[in-house]
Parts: structure tokens; sequence; C-alpha cells
């Protein structure tokens, strides 16, 4: 068993309670339902992509995803999550060094009935930035027809576990000797975000390629802050 596989069945063993399937390693993934919300952050990034096209659970065709990486990077972790309210969906995937494609097949997604627009995905690698080994996120494009459009622009997607008054970003970028500042407390602006309800968010504005850092701020409803913040990779356009 290589050891993205074995790494895939630790995880798919956890001792969580089944709500209509149980976690398995299906393959060269780990996919199912959990009773209890794998993560209860006051804030949570739980999409980046740069395109993501809506897909037809009824074809039974998988989909696709690629991205590009910079030299010197780990092997990539994809993740996907259910975004709908108490529907507590996982699929976690492992792919080799140098690896830049994925074929995730859509016989759970179907099962469950979970569309585009109820599924967050992530890529994430590790990179050496200015001296220091930083967690990535990759520029994924996912498609069901293989025909995923890149884009200088990113959709970030944001749940909340409380309601927010506000977002803000501050977009830092591209590391070297003199990166520019894009956004600066820049506030998002859709004046409602509540509870548990996903919060998608264009990131544009990029320039040259290399790895950018995006601070996300947010003021809690009821009182006080909540802030997350991530590098990713830009490829260019």
């Amino acid at each position: 068993m290589r050891l993205s596989h074995r790494l895939l069945a630790i995880r798919c063993s956890f001792n969580r309670r089944p709500i209509r399937t149980v976690i398995h390693l299906r393959g060269d993934r780990c996919e199912g339902i959990y009773i209890q919300q794998v993560s209860g952050a006051p804030l949570a990034v739980v999409s980046w992509t740069q395109s993501f096209a809506d897909y037809d659970l009824t074809s039974k065709r998988p989909l696709t995803m690629v991205w590009e990486m910079a030299r010197g990077t780990a092997p990539t972790r994809l993740r996907a999550q259910g975004l709908r309210r108490r529907m507590y969906y996982r699929m976690d995937a492992v792919q080799r060094l140098n690896s830049n494609s994925y074929i995730w097949p859509t016989d759970v997604l179907s099962a469950l009935n979970i569309s585009r627009h109820d599924a967050g995905i992530v890529g994430v690698t590790e990179a050496e930035i200015a001296g220091d080994r930083r967690e990535v996120y990759l520029p994924l494009r996912v498609s069901q027809d293989n025909k995923s459009a890149r884009s200088s622009s990113y959709s970030l997607t944001l749940l909340p576990g409380i309601e927010m008054k506000e977002v803000f970003l501050t977009l830092t970028g591209p590391s070297g000797d003199r990166p520019s500042k894009i956004k600066d407390g820049e506030a998002v602006g859709f004046g409602y975000y509540p509870a548990e309800r996903p919060i998608e968010i264009p990131v544009a504005g990029l320039r040259s390629r290399g790895f950018y850092h995006l601070e996300i701020g947010a003021t809690i409803r009821s009182g006080g802050v909540a802030a997350i913040e991530f590098w990713f990779y830009h490829p260019g356009s």
C-alpha cells in the first residue's frame, strides 16, 4: 500500500458515528458523512478555486481537478466538504509529489445529492517561502468535461461558525524583496453574514506569478473579532 493510501486509511478509521454512510477508504480517497461537523471554527476557508464549473450528478462522469505548482513543493492534499447546513460530508485525497491532476468519482456526491454550490474544495501543499516552510493553497480548476478555464482571479469561500458583522481582506504579494499590498483591510461589503452560511468572495488584482498572502479578518456580530490567513500560489495569467 502506498504511503498516501496508508495515511488515508488511518484518517478513515477515526471513531465517528455515521449519519447515512460510513467514511470509507474508496480506492485513493477517503469519503463519506460524519455525524459531527469536521470544523467548528469561528471562520474557516472551505473552498479556494481558480475555476469550479457546474456538474451533472446524473451523468456518472467524474470530476477532473487540475492545478499548477511551483518547484520544491510537497505532495498535494485535496479536501472537499459539504456546505449545506448540518451536512457533514468530507472527502480527502493525497496526491504524490509532482502530480498536477486528480480524477474524482461522483458516486458519493450523486448519492448524497451534493451539487456544485453545496461543495467546497481546496488543494494544499507545502513550499519554501522567504526561508520558512509554509502551507500553500493551490490554484484548483475543477470541471466534468476536463476543459477547466484558467483565470487571473479566484473564488474564496468562507464558512462562519457564528454570525459576522463584516469581513475584511488584506492581500500581499508576490513574495520577494518588495511585495505589493494589493488590498489593505478592504471590506467585502455584503452586509449580512449569518452563521453556517457560506460566503463566496471573488479575489482579483493578482499580477505576476508567485506566492501571495491573504489575511481575512472579521468582526463578530455579538462582539469580538476572528482572523485567519493563508499563502497561495498564483501561476500567472
